[in-house]
Formats: structure tokens, C-alpha cells, sequence
């Protein structure tokens, strides 16, 4: 039984909590060269940052490039983080903004979109009223008979929550936090496994609660929980009740006389005859059906949306034939665009809702609400913009920014969860995408958009080309910043490990922050827990810093030409690095403390640091070892670089860039 990227998906975003909500990562700051760039007379390119005039900030913040993951606004100014599932009053689409732990109300009419519910990027279970209320990475949502009331599945709380519509007054229905089971129960004594998907005939919900492998019926009125179907145990057999077996569960629909569920393990779509009990099997071992994910229903078709092929399909109930209503099936090419049928693309697209003639799609990587109309089979966005949208400053969008260099004149970065490379000009907040294409993963080398990379974490540049930290490849990339070609540098795509040697023939394992002095690379591979040097000549890597210095997960890493400033995150702490020696040593630290710090950068008088886990940027002088705390308004910090005059700063979870003079 294979585990489909969007059920790993899941697992990765139960595993940190929520996406929006990870404390530190593969990121790092770093900068560049030699070479003057804004700084004044005598300042360097250095490690990707301007150097040698110490910078005199006045305490301003502002933005600078992209818009905050979870804001409100209308269309294409909204952004979402991950939506999961999608419901409809008729006037009104309802989300569940699964990484940014929130529900959104999206009005039909002209894609205004607002929040109902939690509080953006903040993980907890508490009852509340719109705001004060918190969500763990809320997946399914559905709406009552009547359209007064939302439910929800918390699959982080692995609880069943109710919105009121008119008041946002949230409340527990049905399990309680942090308490794994699969106990049937009255309310708060039932126990659930991370539930995913929910859907109503009026008097009951549906639940597909995804790790018990099950599906629970709640009864609305007296809040009892009991199971439906599922023998509790991955398997795939048809039969009645808890004699049929089912593997991770994810979407659920209902007619009133039976319920449909993809059964994502096993590529398969199910129905469970509401009056037996009866499961059986409507699709299985089909091409056209890999990771079945959000379902809806007509009544005489359904329409199941496939997270990995890319595609909305419509399965005729009465002959289980299957056929593509928009999306390439046959390529599975994910992507962003509009268009009538098979010339629209989707990207792990998720939960469905069928209103009047129209379809919509909570299209989860994309962080977009789409629309289908069924007859036409054409697409538009309604509210939304793809990360990895290119436009100037708030019109722009990224996904995971974990890095910055700069060459004075733009600022270059890792846009990680996007798999691409970006440039903004400093001087217009103009955004670009260098190399790589948003959403797709790879490690194919090529020019510009041809290239593909896979997590890439941490840039530095030598003002004439890019050098990557291409995490999830286990490799340093190298682009060509007059060609855009993009090659790999050293290291062997997809074969992590500790090696010295030239080229392809070293290994690393998740590099994660890379700088240079112009002749060598400086890499903190981060999994080895060392520090390895690059000729940028030959290629040759060889390690500066091994393991048994104990490091432990180091990231950001910044040079003066002398030293390394290495942001070592599991030990709350900035080592420094001789150059010529491999000596490493503390940074002797007053005024405060660390705590997963992930980036550095330098202006040659005070280091500057994003401290992740405080949501703060510092300033540590470098004579005496006083820190201050410059900002502390972001979520994530992952990646600082400074112009000389500025500091620039990517919030990973928030995917933003914001400026600090």
C-alpha cells in the first residue's frame, strides 16, 4: 500500500505542528564578494552581504517583497497557506486554511476574502470567538443543513470543531486535544486519529478519520461518536461495517443514502451505503486515479480531486467510468494555470464543493481557491495568488523564503518550498524568478526555468554567478547569473552522505547555508554537522569543521574573510570559525539568549542575527558581545542579508521580505 505526497503531507505537517508554525529550517543568511555595491567607497561584497561601514538603523520596518501568507484581501491580494477544504453556503465559500491555522470566508460574488476563525500561524485548541479561537492544522470542513453552522476537522487537535457563522463563536464537538484513540463516546470521550475529512446528511456528520483507517458517524443532537465502517487497521476489503478495511481515508461526501470516500492508500474510491452499512468499491487500480483527495457529488457523479496526478475527475456512479474534467492526467504536470480543461493546471489540488453548476477547489500547494464550471470545464482563480508569483513588492508572492544574498543593486532568494530562485531589484521591489519553476521539484540541470531544484535552502553569490544550498538534492548548485544556466556544482542529486572529493564525487547531507570569500565555498552541512570548503576553481570539498567539533544543526553561515560566523541552531549559539585554522570557538554572548537561531549575516562591526525561535532579529557587536534586539515582529526569520545600508529579512512562515533601516 504506497503513501501518497499528500498523505506524507500530512504526516510532515502533524509532525511540526503546521507549516505556518515551524521554528527554524534549512535556512541561513549569507552573502557574496568582492566588489563595491552600496555600501560607500571602501564597502565589500562579502558573503552575499555589503560590508564595511557599519550599518546606523533607526528601528524602521516596512515591507518590501510578498504579502503575509494569511492575508485578507480580495482576489488575487488574498493569501492562503495550504488551503485543505472548501464548503459553500451559496453566497459564501468557508476554508480550511490548514497552515495558517485559520477558517476563511470567501464571498462568491467578487473573491473578497476575510477571516472567520483562529489566529494566523499560532497552533492551540481553545474555544473561542473568532480570533481568540485556535486550530491545529484544520484539514476537513463542512456546513450544517440549515448553513448557520461550520464543522471542522482539527486533524492537529484530532477533535471535531463547530463554527457559528454568524458570531465566529467556535467550540469542541467531538474528541480532545492531544488525546490520540479511536474510542466511540459522547463528545469530549471519544478519541480520534487525525481526522481529515467531514461532511453532513443533516442529522449526522461523516468522518474520515484518516490514521484509525476508519470512518465515525457523530450524531449532531447528542454529540455520540460511533464508527461507521473501518476495521481500524490499513487494509482494502469491501464487506459491512468494521468488517471492510480502508487505508488513509481522506475525502468524504454524502447524497443522504450513501457516503463516498477516497481512500487515498489505496488509490481507490469507496461508498458506504448509509442504510447497511455495506462498503464497496467503486474505482480501484485505475491510471487515472493515484492519490485520490476532495470528493464531491451530484448525485450521479462524483468529482474527486487527485493530488498527485494533478487533476479533477468525474467518476460516473452508476458505470465507475472514470474521465478527466480539467487537468493533464497523463502527465500530471502540476502548475498554476487557467484554462478549459486539460490546458488547466492544478497543484496538489484538495478538498471540493459543488455549488449550482460550479466546482471549487481548495488548491492546496498553490495557496488558491479555484473554480470549475462543470459544463465548460473551465477554470479561473478566484481568490489567491500562487506562491512563486512574480510582480512588484505586496503583488508578488513566495513559499518558504529561507535565504537572501545581494550584489547591492538586488536582492537573490531561496524561495525553498517554491523550488526556486528570485531576484528583487532594491530599487523597485520588482520580483523575477531566476531559475527553477514554482512547484516543480526536481534536480534536472538546465537555463532558467528548465532547471528544477528541490528545497533549496541557502545562496550566496560572487557577483557574476549564484551558488546554491539545494537542501533536498543534497548538492551545491551553481547558476550563471548572465546565462541562467544552472548546474550542479558539487554533490550527486538524491545521494546524501560525508564525502571529500571533486565534484560529483563529494556528498553532503541537507546542506543548509552557504557564503563565500570569492575563492572557496563555505557550506554548514547542516545533517553532518560540519562545516565543508569549496574551491570555486576546481570544485574540490573538503571539510573545514567535522563532527566531533559539535556542532549541532548548523544553518546560517557568513564570512569577513577571516572568520566563519556559523548559526549553530541546536545549541543556541554562534561559533566562530577560523578560516585558516579550523579552530572553532563560542561567540561570547551578553544581553540575552538564543534560541534557534538560523541565519547571519555581517557588516564587519556587528553580526546580525534571525533568531527563529524568538521571532527576533539581533545585533551582536563583535568587539564586546552585546546583543540587542533590533526587531522582534516577525514569526520565522530564516534568511538576513544587508545592502550596506538595510537589513533584509525573509520570514519563512510568513512568506515575506521585509526591510529594517
Amino acid at each position: 500500500m504506497k503513501k501518497s505526497k499528500l498523505i506524507e503531507k500530512v504526516l510532515l505537517v502533524l509532525a511540526v505542528g503546521a507549516i505556518a508554525g515551524c521554528g527554524g529550517g534549512s535556512g541561513s543568511s549569507v552573502g557574496g564578494n568582492g566588489g563595491p555595491g552600496g555600501g560607500g567607497a571602501t564597502s565589500v561584497q562579502m558573503g552575499g552581504a555589503v560590508q564595511g561601514t557599519a550599518l546606523a538603523l533607526t528601528g524602521s520596518i516596512g515591507s518590501f517583497a510578498g504579502s503575509t501568507a494569511s492575508s485578507d484581501g480580495v482576489g488575487a491580494a488574498a493569501r492562503f497557506n495550504h488551503p485543505n477544504s472548501v464548503t459553500s453556503d451559496g453566497t459564501f465559500l468557508y476554508v480550511a486554511d490548514t497552515a495558517n491555522n485559520l477558517v476563511r470566508k470567501v464571498a462568491i460574488a467578487n473573491g473578497a476574502v476575510s477571516t472567520l476563525a483562529g489566529a494566523a500561524g499560532v497552533t492551540g485548541s481553545s474555544d473561542g470567538t473568532g480570533s481568540a479561537a485556535r486550530f491545529n492544522t484544520p484539514y476537513g470542513i463542512t456546513i450544517s443543513a440549515d448553513k448557520s453552522t461550520l464543522y471542522v476537522c482539527d486533524t492537529g487537535n484530532d477533535t471535531i470543531r463547530s463554527i457559528a457563522i454568524a458570531s465566529g463563536a467556535v467550540s469542541t464537538v467531538a474528541g480532545s486535544a492531544g488525546q490520540i484513540g479511536s474510542a466511540n463516546g459522547v463528545g469530549a470521550a471519544a478519541r480520534f486519529n487525525a481526522p481529515t475529512g467531514i461532511t453532513t446528511d443533516g442529522p449526522s456528520l461523516f468522518v474520515a478519520d484518516t490514521f484509525n483507517n476508519a470512518v465515525r458517524r457523530i450524531d449532531i443532537a447528542s454529540g455520540t461518536v460511533s464508527t461507521l465502517a473501518g476495521s481500524g487497521s490499513p487494509g482494502f476489503a469491501d464487506g459491512v461495517g468494521t468488517e471492510a478495511s480502508f487505508t488513509s481515508p481522506l475525502g468524504i461526501t454524502t447524497d443522504g443514502a450513501t457516503v463516498y470516500l477516497t481512500d487515498n492508500g489505496n488509490s481507490a474510491v469507496r461508498s458506504i451505503s448509509l442504510s447497511s452499512g455495506s462498503v464497496s468499491t467503486l474505482v480501484e487500480s485505475n491510471p487515472l486515479v493515484a492519490s485520490p483527495a476532495g470528493i464531491a457529488t451530484d448525485g450521479t457523479t462524483l468529482y474527486v480531486a487527485d493530488a498527485d496526478l494533478n487533476v479533477v475527475q468525474k467518476v460516473d456512479i452508476a458505470t465507475q467510468a472514470v474521465s478527466t474534467l480539467a487537468g493533464d492526467a497523463v502527465t500530471g504536470a502540476a502548475g498554476a494555470v487557467d484554462g478549459t480543461g486539460g490546458a488547466a493546471r492544478f497543484n496538489q489540488p484538495a478538498g471540493l464543493v459543488l455549488q449550482g453548476t460550479n466546482l471549487f477547489l481548495a488548491d492546496a500547494e498553490n495557496g488558491t481557491i479555484r473554480a470549475i464550471a462543470v459544463g465548460s470545464a473551465a477554470v479561473s482563480t478566484v481568490a489567491g495568488t500562487p506562491a512563486g508569483a512574480d510582480g512588484t513588492g505586496a503583488a508578488s508572492s513566495f513559499n518558504s523564503p529561507y535565504d537572501l544574498a545581494t550584489d547591492g543593486s538586488s536582492i537573490y532568494v531561496a524561495d525553498a518550498g517554491s523550488g526556486s530562485i528570485r531576484k528583487i531589484a532594491i530599487a523597485t521591489g520588482a520580483v523575477s524568478t531566476v531559475a527553477g519553476s514554482a512547484g516543480s521539484v526536481g534536480s534536472a540541470d538546465g537555463t532558467a526555468g528548465a532547471a528544477r531544484f528541490n528545497f533549496p535552502s541557502s545562496i550566496t553569490t560572487t557577483l557574476t554567478d549564484l551558488y546554491v544550498a539545494d537542501s533536498g538534492n543534497h548538492t551545491i548548485r551553481k547558476i550563471s547569473l548572465a546565462s541562467g544556466a544552472v548546474t550542479t556544482f558539487a554533490g550527486s542529486a538524491g545521494s546524501a552522505g560525508n564525502a571529500d572529493g571533486s565534484g560529483g564525487a563529494a556528498r553532503f547531507f541537507n546542506p543548509g547555508g552557504i557564503t563565500t570569500d570569492m575563492t572557496y565555498l563555505y557550506v554548514s552541512d547542516t545533517d553532518n554537522n560540519a562545516i565543508r570548503k569549496v574551491n570555486i576553481a576546481t570544485g574540490a570539498v573538503t571539510t573545514l569543521v567535522g563532527a566531533t567539533a559539535g556542532l549541532s544543526s548548523p544553518y546560517g553561515i557568513t564570512t569577513d574573510g577571516t572568520s566563519l560566523y556559523v548559526a549553530d541552531a541546536g545549541n543556541n549559539a554562534i561559533k566562530v570559525v577560523s578560516i585558516a585554522t579550523g579552530a572553532v570557538s563560542t561567540l561570547s554572548i551578553t544581553g540575552g539568549a538564543l534560541n534557534y537561531p538560523t541565519a547571519v549575516t555581517t557588516d564587519g562591526t556587528s553580526l546580525y542575527v534571525a533568531d527563529s525561535g524568538n521571532g527576533a532579529v539581533r545585533r551582536i557587536v563583535l568587539a564586546s558581545g552585546a546583543m540587542t534586539t533590533i526587531s522582534s515582529a516577525f514569526h520565522n526569520p530564516s534568511g538576513i542579508t544587508t545592502d550596506g545600508t538595510r537589513l533584509y529579512v525573509a520570514d519563512a512562515s510568513d512568506n515575506v521580505l521585509l526591510k529594517l533601516w
